[in-house]
């Protein structure tokens, strides 16, 4: 058996400590120092006076470095871009000098920079700036009237897109669900295509230009992988989800720029540090030349956010353009911007019926008697795309919802290890909602990581769809997260944003009471296994130490440690000692990014 994440993470840990930093506590006082009182530099060795002069020193705080749950100092002192100093407040004086700018924190709480191991940025910043933006809305006649003001708006537009509405407002009594109507799109646009996307992503509403352009019939077949939505007459009615989707989704027209994309990323910016996040796996979803945005706000020294560059395997892109396209990226890797990792689909969503699944769903979800899900490749091209991408040492990323995805998934994983050989591939699973005993321990032992949306954890409207689609008992024993975590899986936490919303406080507390966070809701009951909650400390090592660990990023990033990036935030509270439903009103201080104080709140 091979070894597993928690017992790497060990076994690096003893070798640490036992190989020097407890000494240097034992002559400093501190964390870091020696034996001469001489402040150290990033490399452990005696500097000069000159060197060690920071640009910014915190002290007089709680600082959890993430080394291990016991590790707390006081003081932190950052040159440049670069931790120069972990310790308590006596030795800090050594680091501060005329320029330095000094915040007493007052007992205030300092870790790791917060992030976020699955997520698409510029998210829902590109909809509110140029597309149709349905966010906060929930009915259908809400969702009309902000579509109509739109298009009366924008009549020169070729095309109209937007996001986000919800399935649930076309539930009906029975249980099934016929999803939104072509023909109250018509009445809007009747001459250009409309594509919304739902709050998934993964199903959309379209008007009948653009089926008619797709050249989408009542003849159409439903694509492997994707659902057409049908009318009594059985002709497509307007709803479309994940591969039938993809088929629509083809034909609109695409307007974004790299300029437009640019100003959206400023603002998502903004609000992730605003969050405390400094760290993101952002999986990009269209054309492969973003990169450059991305390394443009960089050289001009506006870059907040370290990420991970992942893009997406598509059914309408060949394998080696996808391949070409990673291995570019690598070439332009910096500290900042990095990649070598390609994302996968195996399945959709369960609250539209195509995540597969090991059982049938509901009869009375209207799918059939026997409908289990198909997946977006056949098993077959899956493994391959796998295998292939493994070969070249490159890191799969695999969307699975369902417990037959989660199960294939592995399958494909073992293949590629039997075949290639196993090395530090660190493969991730992001979502897995519902998975079997037997395949957590497999999970475990391939080291495969689980970038995991705790947000997607309590009883909000998406769990009444699951419910409505699969049966109570098998929706409310999804997200076995605690099982998954002691099997010595690693859990890294995601929000998927804009599926749901990326705000890392509120996500850690529901990892913990896998009950609402928000005011109006957490002291009603609308827990999803509270047996299966986290400590804050195992929520916090979700967040932080453990994407980094997901992004090959843990020897820059992670934890508070001498040698490695500036990456910080600062809580008003001590989210390890409070009670779990005060986290969410917990205030983010100040995010601090490559050694730059980017939001003081």
């Amino acid at each position: 058996m091979s070894t597993s994440y928690l017992e790497q993470l060990l076994s690096r840990r003893h070798f640490v400590i036992g190989s020097g930093a407890l000494a240097a506590a034992a002559f400093s006082g501190g964390l870091w120092g020696c034996a001469s009182g001489e402040p150290l530099g990033s490399t452990g060795t005696p500097v000069s006076p000159e060197q060690s002069i920071a640009d910014i020193v915190l002290h007089n705080g709680h600082v959890q470095t993430m080394v291990s749950e016991g590790d707390v100092a006081s003081a932190v002192a950052i040159a440049g871009n670069k931790i120069v100093y972990v310790g308590d407040d006596s030795g800090i004086d050594a680091f501060v000098g005329d320029t330095t700018q000094v915040i007493d924190l007052d007992g205030k709480f300092v870790s790791p920079g917060f992030m976020d191991g699955h997520i698409h940025a510029p998210g829902n910043w590109y909809t509110s700036l140029y597309q149709i933006d349905l966010t906060g809305l929930s009915t259908n006649e809400e969702y009309l009237e902000a579509i109509r003001s739109f298009v009366e708006a924008h009549p020169d537009e070729e095309a109209y897109i937007g996001t986000p509405f919800m399935l649930n407002a076309y539930q009906l009594p029975d249980g099934s669900n016929p999803g939104p109507k072509k023909e109250d799109l018509d009445a809007i646009c009747p001459d250009k295509p409309m594509l919304i996307h739902d709050v998934s992503y993964h199903a959309a509403w379209v008007n009948s230009k653009a089926l008619e352009l797709a050249g989408v019939t009542a003849d159409t077949p439903d694509p492997e992988g994707g659902l057409f939505y049908r009318n009594e007459k059985g002709e497509p009615s307007g709803c479309v989800s994940d591969a039938a989707k993809g088929i629509v989704f083809a034909i609109m027209p695409d307007t974004r720029t790299n300029d437009k994309l640019e100003e959206a990323l400023y603002k998502f910016m903004e609000e992730a540090n605003s969050y405390g996040v400094t760290g993101i796996t952002n999986i990009t979803q269209g054309g492969f030349d973003v990169i450059d945005m991305y390394h443009k706000v960089e050289r001009e020294g506006n870059l907040t956010l370290r990420m991970r560059v992942v893009p997406t395997m598509k059914e309408t892109f060949t394998y080696d353009e996808v391949l070409s396209t990673i291995k570019s990226y690598n070439d332009s890797a910096t500290d900042m911007i990095s990649s070598n990792t390609v994302k996968i689909y195996y399945d959709g969503v369960t609250e539209s019926g195509t995540a597969v699944m090991q059982q049938p769903y509901l009869e009375s979800a209207g799918l059939g008697k026997h409908w289990c899900g198909t997946p977006v490749w056949p098993q077959e091209d899956f493994a391959r795309l796998v295998h292939d991408f493994d070969a070249e040492g490159v890191q799969v990323h695999v969307h699975a919802i369902g417990d037959g995805a989660v199960r294939g998934t592995l399958d494909a994983y073992e293949e590629a290890r039997a075949a290639n050989g196993e090395r530090d591939a660190r493969h991730t699973i992001t979502h897995v909602c519902a998975i079997t005993d037997e395949d957590i321990q497999r999970m475990a032992d391939l080291n495969v990581v689980g970038a995991l949306q705790f947000l997607w954890m309590y009883g909000d409207a998406l769990c009444d769809l699951e419910r409505a689609y699969i049966g109570d008992e098998r929706a409310l024993s999804m997200y076995p997260v605690k099982k998954m975590r002691d099997a010595g899986i690693a859990i890294t936490g995601a929000s998927d944003a804009p599926v749901t919303p990326f705000v890392v406080l509120d996500e850690i507390e529901v990892g913990i009471t896998r009950n609402s966070p928000y005011p109006e809701e957490e002291d009603t009951d609308m827990t999803r296994w509270p047996e299966q909650g986290l400590t804050a400390y195992q929520m916090l090592e979700a967040y932080t130490k453990n994407v980094a660990y997901q992004n090959f990023m843990d020897d820059i990033i992670g934890t508070v440690e001498v040698g490695k990036f500036a990456d910080l935030v600062v809580l008003d509270t001590n989210i390890l000692e409070a009670d779990a439903k005060a986290i969410s009103d917990t205030r983010v201080v100040y995010t601090i990014s490559d050694g730059r104080i980017v939001y003081e709140g």
